[in-house]
């Protein structure tokens, strides 16, 4: 009798803190994910990723510049002339 007794209880209370636990648990997921805080943080992604976006490309353009001038630089270098010249 009161081996069953003890197992209901000790089920009992491992019940009600899981419980207790998840009910916490979805207090402070539900805050991260309200509407207000999510609009903020969409914006804040919206930021950085159009930054690292105008970097990227202001990146390869340097990029692209530079190579050219180089591959000018050979081109007269070695005295080429266009196929239009000739």
């Amino acid at each position: 009798m009161f081996k069953r007794l003890r197992w209901f209880a000790l089920g009992a209370v491992t019940g009600a803190l899981g419980a207790a636990y998840s009910y916490v648990r979805v207090r402070e997921l539900r805050g991260k994910v309200a509407a207000d805080r999510m609009a903020g943080t969409v914006v804040e992604v919206a930021r950085n990723v159009g930054g690292a976006l105008r970097d990227a490309v202001a990146e390869g353009r340097a990029a692209m510049a530079e190579a050219e001038t180089q591959i000018k630089a050979e081109l007269d270098g070695r005295g080429w002339r266009s196929s239009r010249a000739m």
